[in-house]
């Protein structure tokens, strides 16, 4: 799903990313651990086509990302560690723009929108605008857009900042359900603890390299 080889980026000359390899598989919830300013983000804004890597190879579902940069978003959901949300929107309204923004079917906007709504314990507040919504809720609906489409890869950082246990919890149930399904999920965070509660499989990033892979067991 994901196939990362040799990339590198550089900021006005200081390293971000040095030589980084890393892969995720379908059916895999792939994590990518490091302390701040490891690399992390900078590694999950080129694969989404927000940065273009100094060097390197980065594969998505197949898609060389670097030669065509558009046709493959259709196929990936992501979440950034702050989003920004419209705030004089309220959560229908805006899946219902995310989901035209996706090109979906009129009565699938509405069926997933009710669907996520729903599941996220976010239906009481549907119809107030995100404005009123604590931060935890913004985090929800920010995610409830990206996955709105059902992509076969997820792409999250640092995806439980701010979300209560119970919301821990739904987010841990999706994300193990669509990996069973044959989904690939690409979760950056720095807490040990959301890799341990989340991830399949994990890689180690310092300085912008990969200096461990591997499962939670043998590492």
């Amino acid at each position: 799903a994901i196939d990362i080889q040799q990339l590198w980026k550089s900021y006005d000359g200081t390293p971000a990313l040095q030589g980084l390899s890393l892969a995720a598989n379908p059916g895999e919830i792939v994590g990518l651990i490091g302390p701040n300013g490891a690399g992390k983000t900078t590694t999950l804004k080129i694969l989404v086509g927000l940065l273009r890597p100094d060097y390197g190879v980065v594969r998505v579902l197949g898609q060389d990302v670097l030669a065509d940069p558009v046709t493959y978003k259709a196929q990936i959901g992501y979440m950034p560690e702050a989003p920004t949300l419209p705030e004089y929107l309220t959560p229908t309204e805006f899946l219902g723009y995310v989901g035209r923004i996706r090109a979906l079917p009129r009565d699938r906007i509405a069926r997933r929108t009710s669907q996520l709504l729903a599941a996220l314990d976010l239906s009481p507040k549907a119809d107030e605008t995100v404005a009123s919504l604590s931060k935890g809720m913004k985090a929800k609906l920010a995610f409830a857009a990206a996955i709105l489409h059902e992509p076969p890869l997820l792409i999250l950082d640092e995806p439980l900042i701010g979300i209560d246990p119970a919301g821990q919890h739904l987010f841990k149930e999706h994300l193990v359900r669509m990996a069973r399904a044959g989904g690939s999920v690409l979760v950056s965070t720095h807490q040990l603890d959301t890799a341990e509660r989340l991830c399949t499989r994990v890689t180690i990033v310092h300085h912008g390299k990969a200096i461990a892979a591997g499962d939670l067991e043998a590492l």
